[in-house]
């Protein structure tokens, strides 16, 4: 399934609020969500996840399964 994970920060010393942080284009199962880990390192730093949202879409016309991820982070 075409998944979009997007992370977004919510707090940190380093980033103002609701800072988008990265985004990945993968190809992965709806379970997915699940396994997103608890902590997510970037750029020398780690996040903490606070929540994450999932939401689903079916194209018929194109029969295709995607969903978007969105995660709210905060600095470790």
């Amino acid at each position: 399934m075409k998944t979009t994970v997007k992370y977004v920060v919510l707090k940190s010393l380093d980033y103002q609020l609701g800072t988008p942080l990265f985004q990945e284009e993968l190809d992965v199962d709806g379970l997915y969500f699940d396994q997103i880990p608890s902590i997510i390192q970037y750029q020398n730093h780690q996040f903490k996840v606070k929540s994450k949202e999932l939401k689903r879409v079916y194209l018929a016309e194109e029969n295709e399964d995607s969903q978007t991820i969105i995660v709210k982070v905060l600095s470790v």
